[in-house]
């Protein structure tokens, strides 16, 4: 009895053991717990490091960039030489507006930001996208909108997660802490935070997810439409001025969503509510996507360093080709004739 007692309590301890090292690792980035010092981990959280970089660096920024996996292939240093100002990429994966609100508290409460730029995604406002998780547990929560807050279940175990009980887990943390102490660490983002990577893709693949996921039921959710509101209203209480603009989609990605009535129409209503929300929009959401082909697409909704450097020589530099509507400046007195002539020519174009 007492050799099965023994057994018991070292199989515990051993577990324990190898649990609190897998936490102490964090190789998923749950937590946001570095205790190793490590440089890069298995599965990168943007939200944490960035949010990290951002709580601890000494660098004053002056702009900010704000979206999602979308917006990470922006480069700061192309803004800076267009602007003069010191720019900071914090795009992170997957964003949605209770993630962009909470990112903006953080901003204005480690900076004194006099730009923000903030790109917006079609799936936005679909109130049926619960929040991504990897939010929850990120130190952003600290940032969060109240209502979005109260979304988020209670849970007395907070540092107990299946997916640290894993062998596979365990083998991530050894490996991760080999390749940071002993190998090459792989860096998935530059310190200003741009992306590594992003290159165009000869066959840019649809993003067939999307329309399993985030556009599915698409139905708009009001406590998303006020997340954006308290952006806005943010911006303005700290004389930032806010630049936003409407995420491109190339030609297969625009033709699978024109040919969904729901959505064809929701497409419309976006572009009014969120004129109606920020006053001026950029919008690169339209049939003019469809003159860029290789090498401006990574994927069918994701811009390449290419088409990301147009576009944002657009917004900063003010380089546009004339009667072009990729990156049409709409505001409430262009917005109507705009959505009408766009639907006409969709319409036209579908039959």
């Amino acid at each position: 009895m007492k050799y099965l007692l023994k057994l018991f309590t070292f199989i515990i301890v051993v577990a324990i053991s190898f649990y609190a090292f897998i936490l102490s690792v964090d190789p998923y980035d749950k937590y946001g717990l570095n205790l190793w010092k490590l440089k890069t981990k298995a599965v990168n959280s943007y939200r944490d490091n960035k949010f990290h970089q951002i709580d601890n660096t000494q660098i004053k920024y002056d702009l900010f960039i704000l979206g999602s996996s979308r917006v990470q292939a922006f480069d700061p240093e192309l803004i800076k030489i267009d602007t003069g100002l010191k720019t900071f990429n914090y795009g992170v994966n997957n964003s949605k507006p209770e993630d962009l609100l909470a990112i903006t508290k953080h901003i204005i409460a480690k900076q004194t930001p006099k730009i923000i730029f903030l790109q917006l995604d079609f799936y936005n406002l679909n109130k049926h996208i619960p929040m991504d998780g990897r939010l929850k547990v990120s130190p952003l929560r600290e940032y969060l909108d109240d209502t979005a807050k109260n979304t988020i279940d209670t849970n007395l175990f907070y540092y107990f997660t299946n997916s640290y009980t894993t062998l596979t887990s365990l083998k991530d943390s050894v490996k991760l802490l080999y390749k940071n102490k002993l190998g090459n660490p792989e860096i998935t983002h530059k310190n200003n935070g741009m992306k590594i990577g992003g290159e165009g893709q000869e066959k840019s693949n649809l993003a067939e997810a999307y329309f399993k996921n985030e556009y599915k039921t698409y139905e708009f959710g009001e406590d998303r439409i006020n997340y954006f509101k308290q952006i806005k209203q943010l911006c303005n209480e700290n004389n930032i001025e806010l630049k936003v603009s409407i995420s491109p989609m190339n030609e297969e990605h625009l033709i699978r969503l024109f040919s969904d009535s729901n959505l064809n129409e929701k497409f419309f209503l976006f572009k009014q509510k969120v004129v109606d929300i920020f006053e001026e929009v950029y919008d690169f959401n339209n049939p003019s996507t469809f003159q860029y082909k290789f090498p401006y697409w990574s994927d069918s909704v994701h811009p390449s360093i290419e088409l990301s450097k147009l576009m944002s020589s657009i917004i900063f530099d003010k380089k546009q080709k004339n009667g072009d509507d990729f990156g049409k400046l709409l505001n409430q007195s262009n917005i109507g004739e705009y959505l009408e002539d766009l639907k006409s020519k969709t319409n036209h174009w579908l039959h």
